[in-house]
């Protein structure tokens, strides 16, 4: 020992770990038979690891009997890797090969038509229908399309008319329009959206006919006054066009105005309520119950829930100064500025947490805490108080769960307005008439929410209210 001992002084390694290898009893011939791994929980830097190994190679071999023994031990602990290795490593070895190796992901694609008031999904009887298809992981906006009309356009021709009728665009699982700079290769989406399969959309509407084809020329004829028609006094306008189009101008008289939703278009509704009624924010009797926040355009949603994460915002006005994109404050103050802010700060909202169409829904975020929601809760109440600012956008029903602990509105009624009009389409057909509902449309619906129960006509009145529920 005294000969390791003395190399490793003069190599400049600590005595607490030549210390160590002393009471381990780790000489030269035990430091020949260790791997890297297992000296450097002795000996930490690399460099004098290489050095001790090649010291020791340059001494004696061992005797014979010591050797054989060490050999034996050195055996065992290698067969007991070996079979640790071949339960653990090797799948997920293979896994990895496989994955390096895998040049295509299965994809979806459907087919969305827009005949100028509803875009509605065309179903598989209709010749649409969704396909499952293979992409190459580095396919794009035009391998997207082109693989769509292979599928939905045949030789160029669909059951709605051929390809040159129409104007083609690609969406996303969510129906957003994409572009040559929004549209990523398959590989990157697949890992940024964490999805286990792609879904995409091929949108069509007609083209639109040129000015000079199928127009008429309409006459449009008044007086000036009196009952008798002058010549000298008319007026007369040539309109080209459809005539429909003319009636549907002139045409401004209101029967009735209808509440409550929607269901044959989705329309994008203000995003706030403002409340008219009485309330008004006293005005804080001293200097120290005004707290001012600093928002940055670019970060809101971050920005205001930090600030919000202190329980004592609620009982303090507030002042907010905001930072422009152009790292500029902005000039205006008061509660139009604090109103501007909360608009900015639920849009960003609706789109990362939260799910739906019309009405939205939040849900659990992995990197969202109690604690951050319990901010989010004061944004909504300090917004209600100061500015009458309400996001309208989230669903009834979830606000009254927040607000009342117990749902009063109809579920039905808002979970329609929450699922895309492709579905709500067909929910509506199985609950109207369930015999006339495509099963394959109306499976693959449910599917997207979870439903594992076998759905007939009995069972349809206790598994659709069943689904509401865990989506709100």
């Amino acid at each position: 020992m005294s000969d390791l001992s003395e190399f490793l002084r003069v190599g400049g390694v600590p005595d607490e770990a030549i210390s160590l290898l002393e009471e381990q009893k780790i000489d030269s011939n035990v430091v020949a038979l260790m791997d890297d791994a297992a000296l450097a929980n002795y000996i930490p830097s690399y460099g004098d690891r290489i050095a001790l190994f090649n010291f020791c190679k340059s001494k004696k071999p061992i005797s014979k009997r010591k050797q054989g023994l060490l050999e034996k031990l050195c055996e065992k602990m290698k067969v007991r890797k070996e079979g640790t290795k071949e339960n653990v490593s090797d799948a997920d070895t293979r896994s990895t090969q496989t994955k390096k190796l895998k040049t295509t992901r299965n994809v979806e694609i459907g087919w969305i038509h827009s005949d100028g008031n509803v875009a509605r999904q065309v179903r598989a009887k209709q010749g649409g229908g969704t396909r499952k298809v293979k992409l190459a992981i580095n396919a794009g906006l035009k391998d997207i399309l082109q693989e769509g009309k292979k599928l939905f356009f045949p030789d160029g021709i669909s059951p709605k008319g051929s390809e040159s009728d129409f104007e083609f665009e690609v969406w996303d699982f969510k129906q957003n329009r994409l572009t040559d700079d929004t549209c990523l290769s398959i590989g990157t989406m697949y890992e940024t959206s964490r999805l286990t399969m792609l879904r995409f959309y091929i949108a069509t509407k007609q083209k639109e006919l040129d000015d000079t084809s199928e127009t008429s020329e309409v006459i449009l004829v008044s007086a000036h006054s009196g009952n008798e028609i002058n010549t000298a006094d008319l007026q007369v306008e040539y309109v080209m066009g459809d005539f429909d189009g003319v009636q549907r101008s002139l045409d401004m008289s209101v029967d009735s105005i209808t509440f409550g939703p929607l269901y044959s278009v989705e329309e994008d509704t203000d995003d706030t309520l403002i409340y008219e009624g009485f309330f008004t924010p006293p005005s804080p009797a001293h200097p120290e119950e005004v707290i001012t926040i600093t928002i940055h355009h670019a970060n809101t949603l971050h920005d205001v829930i930090t600030a919000f994460s202190d329980a004592e915002i609620l009982n303090k006005a507030l002042n907010v100064r905001r930072i422009l994109p152009d790292n500029k404050e902005e000039a205006g103050s008061g509660s139009g500025v604090l109103r501007d802010v909360l608009s900015c700060f639920w849009h960003e909202f609706y789109d990362r947490c939260t799910l739906g169409t019309t009405v939205k829904v939040p849900f659990i975020c992995h990197d969202f805490p109690a604690e951050t929601w319990k901010a989010i809760g004061r944004i909504l109440l300090k917004g209600c108080q100061d500015c009458q600012y309400l996001p309208n956008k989230l669903a009834l029903p979830f606000l009254e769960q927040v607000l009342f602990n117990s749902v009063y509105s109809d579920l039905k009624a808002h979970f329609l307005q929450f699922v895309s009009s492709q579905e709500r389409e067909v929910l509506m057909e199985a609950m109207t008439d369930f015999s006339a509902v495509d099963s394959d449309d109306l499976v693959e619906v449910l599917d997207g929410y979870g439903c594992r129960r076998k759905i007939t006509a009995e069972t349809r009145e206790n598994t659709l209210p069943e689904i509401q529920r865990s989506s709100h």
